[in-house]
């Protein structure tokens, strides 16, 4: 065998050397196949969840948009003691046209405004989410289209044909990749376009389905839109002073026309891209990324403390197998093997865990809080990271007993000084327990708080029925109605016939959709000047009390006649009484709406109205900094104003929606009906969605968190629990009763748990302060929320002990002094 290994070639050497310590290490770890599958499913869990994660930040946070270099894309900063935080503000035509003109900070700057586009032809309308551009937008977002040409300067000049161009998701869906639509002319708002091109798959700009070339005019409005957003590409070497001295004699000029968007003490800068289209769900990644490392740290932590215990209980067989000639290298070498083993086999199983919690965080996000650009995928640089971080932490843990105990300390372990219940292997594993206790309560604390979070939010008030109230837009055209009398003939129409609708208790219109949002107004009251906060304006037929279940505090609420005869009265809401009539009688008083343009374009040529009654407050939902003062009108008053359609039904909402568009289109067949859902649908999409996200993520993380310190309690204890076999042999032979034994155990579990109780809490506040952006009127120190989570723990350790502890008890005190 000797002659046989000394001409063996090199490489076949160590091919064969390698193949006989891997099945060695697949014999090992087959022999204790519960330290395997723990071990490996461990790990894989801590991987997949970073490598899940991180990939969903990696997509929305790092890399979410396909622009030429986006870091050089950016708009004006703009920023006031008055808004609390800086930011971007859109811009009128001539406005835009200004900055364009006057700053030399760009290298090209580009106009977009989104709005609803109604699409008609032969089908039903549709409604599109529109995207009106300046021509040079895909120049300077640097991105060709994928088909047919970008659009130029002459394509929005006089005499010219409208161009468009289609978004890639549109043009699959609506005309299944079909190059023959370009050249075709559709009809967007009655104004017949040719299709030049297609955009390619990720080229998203602000979600738009179409893309509208405009001329950037000095008119008050352009294609019917009134304000623009700005992006420009920077210049080499601009800095945010420069900028700024370039800008502000251009706000100044803006702050004499319009005070109210320009505030004198206005601060100027440049906002990068990234940050004035930042993803609603930033600062909920940013903390799930530190929870995903905290879970992947565990997860080490866990195994780390399963190898150290098997370690110790085999280094009699490593100082063995030392004694009769293998090397500290030849043991290292199968330490390590076992341990790449180990890593290797978890990596499948890691990958179809990321798979899976990828897939699932997708499904729950919720609506409208990613860019429209991201793509997100696997994200291998971490899972190939994160599998170092695991490959490592079983190296080191794996290896160092080899290494350690292929040292001349033979003599004494062969001689039955067993090192392996020495005082610092319990110190090191009490110490894992400690830590994974800890950490575990940081990620608790945080599911606690979105606990906390989700009650407050689903516990609003709200002042409609929420699966018996149908809500839906209706986007009149200017073409189709172009006179406030034929906006008000059409939608006294649309509410006698939908009143007529079988299952239709109710029916009214409304400027906006109540508790959920809002048409933001400023008043006059009393001979002073416009005041700068905000009121809510409704333009509501007499309906509207009764469905809203509020009441009448003072006078009347609008009737029929006020809505017939275009009445110039007003209710108005308690808080709005309070706000500006200081509890006084506010029946008869005046207000004037010296700012409202219900049209978008022309004010009212009378803006006072007379308060005639006074209601009960409509509560705002959850995520309104304040409960804003409302103030009623009769639709017919602005009937331009009056969007938005509220039915109250009696009768499921799959079975009446699809009447009630009937009844829009039999009216008007052009007349598109847009997000038509229920009270409930909209708060499940729009209300709740974010702390329920928020809430089964960190859940999660806590309960995989909580599993892991379990499994960890469990094993180190049980390891504890056999080296101390001979002194619980001695405790119940001087009389100790198996209720003892089993507190000494318990209470040991205990006093880890409190210890790691004890070290968590800082961690815990710290992760409370961190997560405040993610609460809704809750403490980021709940104290209910800490107290749960303390008390979770010490119950964990003892339902992991529980199992150690019984076997413990059961020791037969003869065989375990006899034991070695």
């Amino acid at each position: 065998m000797e002659n046989h290994r000394s001409h063996a070639r090199p490489g076949g050497f160590r091919l064969e050397t390698i193949g006989q310590d891997l099945r060695y290490a697949g014999r090992q770890l087959r022999r204790n196949p519960g330290f395997a599958i723990t071990a490996i499913l461990t790990l894989a869990l801590g991987i997949g969840a970073s490598t899940a994660v991180f990939s969903v930040a990696y997509g929305v946070l790092i890399d979410p948009f396909p622009y030429k270099d986006v870091h050089t894309l950016a708009t004006p900063k703009l920023c006031s003691p008055e808004w609390g935080q800086c930011g971007a503000r859109s811009y009128t035509p001539a406005q835009f046209n200004e900055i364009v003109e006057k700053t030399d900070i760009f290298n090209g700057v580009t106009a977009s405004t989104i709005s609803d586009v109604v699409l008609t032809g032969p089908d039903e309308p549709q409604r599109l989410r529109g995207n009106y551009i300046t021509p040079n937008t895909f120049d300077v977002l640097g991105v060709p289209p994928l088909i047919g040409r970008a659009s130029s300067q002459n394509d929005v000049l006089p005499n010219h044909g409208e161009v468009a161009l289609l978004s890639y998701r549109y043009w699959q869906a609506h005309y299944g990749g079909s190059p023959t639509i370009l050249g075709r002319t559709l009809n967007f708002n009655g104004h017949p376009r040719t299709i030049i091109g297609v955009m390619p798959p990720r080229f998203l700009w602000r979600g738009g389905d179409v893309y509208l070339p405009i001329l950037m005019t000095n008119e008050e409005e352009v294609e019917g839109q009134h304000y623009f957003a700005l992006v420009g590409r920077l210049k080499p070497g601009v800095t945010d002073a420069q900028a700024a001295a370039e800008l502000t004699p251009v706000f100044d000029d803006f702050r004499k026309t319009a005070p109210y968007r320009f505030p004198k003490d206005l601060r100027l800068g440049i906002l990068p891209f990234d940050e004035m289209f930042k993803s609603g769900l930033a600062s909920t990644l940013d903390l799930l990324l530190g929870a995903s490392f905290v879970l992947l740290f565990i997860a080490c932590v866990n195994v780390s403390s399963l190898l150290l215990a098997r370690a110790v209980n085999r280094e009699r067989e490593f100082i063995i197998r030392a004694s009769v000639g293998a090397s500290r290298k030849r043991l290292v070498r199968h330490a390590l093997t076992e341990s790449l083993l180990l890593s290797m086999a978890s990596l499948p199983i890691a990958l179809a865990f990321a798979y899976a919690g990828l897939k699932a965080t997708l499904m729950i996000v919720p609506t409208e809080t990613i860019p429209d650009e991201a793509v997100v995928t696997m994200n291998v640089p971490v899972l190939l990271c994160s599998l170092g971080i695991a490959l490592a932490t079983v190296a080191i843990f794996g290896v160092a007993p080899a290494w350690h105990s292929a040292s001349p300390r033979l003599a004494a372990a062969l001689n039955g000084v067993r090192s392996s219940g020495g005082r610092a292997q319990r110190r090191l594993l009490s110490g894992f327990v400690v830590t994974e206790v800890a950490l575990s309560l940081a990620l608790l604390m945080l599911a606690g708080l979105m606990v906390r979070s989700l009650i407050a939010v689903e516990s609003v008030p709200i002042p409609f029925e929420p699966n018996r109230t149908l809500t839906m837009r209706l986007p009149v055209s200017d073409a189709h109605y172009p006179t406030p009398e034929s906006r008000a003939i059409f939608l006294r129409d649309l509410l006698d016939r939908v009143r007529a609708i079988p299952g239709v208790s109710s029916a009214t219109v409304d400027a906006a959709i109540p508790f959920m949002d809002m048409d933001a107004e400023h008043v006059q009251v009393n001979g002073e000047p416009v005041d700068k906060r905000v009121v809510s304006l409704h333009l509501v037929s007499p309906e509207f009390l009764a469905l809203s279940g509020r009441s009448i505090l003072q006078g009347h609420f609008i009737d029929a006649r006020e809505v017939s005869a275009q009445s110039h009265d007003a209710v108005i809401s308690a808080s709005f009484a309070r706000r500006y009539f200081a509890g006084e009688n506010a029946v008869g008083r005046t207000i004037h709406l010296p700012e409202f343009k219900p049209d978008g374009k022309n004010k009212l040529a009378d803006d006072s109205f007379t308060v005639v009654g006074v209601m009960s407050d409509i509560p705002f939902f959850i995520y309104f900094r304040e409960d804003y003062p409302h103030i009623l009108l009769p639709y017919t008053v602005a009937p331009a104003a009056a969007s938005t359609l509220i039915v109250s039904i009696s009768l499921p909402a799959g079975e009446l929606i699809n009447p009630v568009r009937r009844t829009v289109y039999a009216i008007d067949r052009d007349q598109p009906v847009v997000d038509a859902m229920t009270v409930r649908q909209m708060l499940d999409m729009y209300g709740y969605a974010g702390p329920r996200f928020s809430l089964a993520l960190f859940g999660t993380f806590a309960a995989a968190a909580l599993l892991l310190a379990l499994v960890g309690i469990y094993g180190v204890l049980s390891f504890i629990t056999t080296q101390r076999t001979q002194e619980i042999g001695i405790r119940m032979a001087l009389g100790a009763n198996r209720g003892q034994v089993m507190w000494m155990v318990l209470r040991q579990a205990l006093v880890l748990a409190l210890m790691g109780v004890a070290v968590g809490l800082p961690l815990a506040w710290f992760a409370g302060r961190f997560s405040q952006d993610e609460l809704v009127q809750t403490s980021q120190h709940d104290p209910l929320a800490f107290i749960a989570a303390i008390c979770v723990l010490p119950l964990l350790a003892v339902a992991g002990t529980y199992l150690p502890a019984r076997r413990a008890a059961n020791i037969n005190p003869v065989s375990a002094l006899r034991s070695d």
